[in-house]
């Protein structure tokens, strides 16, 4: 499914509006989940992508997950069903034409009450953590409105919950359906894979993080680990290596800690591996990533 000439045309005003309401790069509304962003040079950024729906509306940009580049550009989406450790690189931007996005966070509870007034039937596939589609004229409408909300803060505690519960609705029956539908499914059968990626999301710097949280699920560890996979498209090992590999490199951006220390905190017993391993995921030495 491509672009008509009429959602392109739907997709550049909602940019020009958005180019008017933010001067800055990253803007969080006063709608709670919702926030504006805009780069006017490439850039790159390590980040966490949990439950939500990214737009680009002007310029483009790559995700990084795992060992695969995923490409969208204006007037698509990119859902994320869990949260997936992610490099995200501005491919397409300048001052006098920035790249313009915006990213609502999703709520679990709102799908699956979505899904039930639905009566949808749902069968657990297979399927990645994420999606890339097309917008289409009716979520651009309500994503519209939204935005037209920003201006009219005294309205939001009224207008903001239902405008997103359409936007899940439209979402449901849209080309990323299938992806929302199986996440509601897996979060019912596969309730302790979901409280796995939550402990080690919030614990993965500790020891033991991992056999910790397998000890304390219901099920046996090979299956746990089977699921966990199917869900994440990685195993357990390697989506805490990223996030203890992303923690690294907060650190050498921000902290006055030299490497042994920033390896020893983040999990490495070995400095060589530790650099290895970094240069692997970021294109980089640890050492040149120290601001100069």
């Amino acid at each position: 499914m491509y672009a008509s000439d009429q959602t392109k045309e739907l997709v550049k005003t909602l940019a020009d509006k958005v180019a008017g309401l933010v001067q800055v790069e990253d803007f969080q509304t006063q709608i709670p989940g919702f926030s504006l962003h805009r780069r006017t040079a490439k850039q790159s950024i390590h980040c966490i992508y949990g439950l939500g729906l990214g737009i680009v509306l002007q310029g483009q940009k790559e995700v990084l997950i795992r060992d695969k580049v995923y490409c969208y550009g204006a007037g698509q989406t990119m859902l994320t069903t869990i949260d997936l450790p992610a490099i995200s690189r501005v491919t397409e931007a300048s001052y006098y034409q920035p790249f313009l996005g915006m990213m609502l966070s999703l709520d679990l509870d709102l799908i699956i009450e979505t899904v039930q007034l639905l009566d949808c039937q749902v069968k657990l596939k297979n399927l990645p953590a994420f999606s890339i589609e097309y917008l289409d004229s009716a979520l651009i409408d309500a994503l519209t409105r939204l935005v037209n909300l920003i201006e009219e803060p005294t309205m939001i505690d009224q207008l903001a919950p239902i405008i997103k519960q359409e936007i899940v609705l439209r979402l449901l029956v849209g080309q990323h359906g299938v992806y929302l539908r199986n996440l509601v499914k897996a979060s019912g059968s596969d309730k302790n894979v979901f409280t796995l990626i939550h402990w080690v999301r919030n614990n993965f710097l500790h020891e033991n993080c991992i056999q910790d949280a397998l000890d304390q699920m219901n099920m046996s560890a090979a299956t746990l680990r089977n699921h966990f996979k199917e869900i994440t498209g990685m195993t357990l090992l390697q989506y805490q290596k990223q996030l203890r590999l992303q923690e690294a490199r907060k650190l050498i951006l921000s902290q006055s800690m030299n490497m042994q220390q920033i390896a020893d905190l983040v999990g490495y017993e070995s400095q060589s591996q530790f650099t290895r391993e970094y240069s692997r995921l970021f294109g980089n030495t640890p050492s040149r990533d120290v601001p100069q």
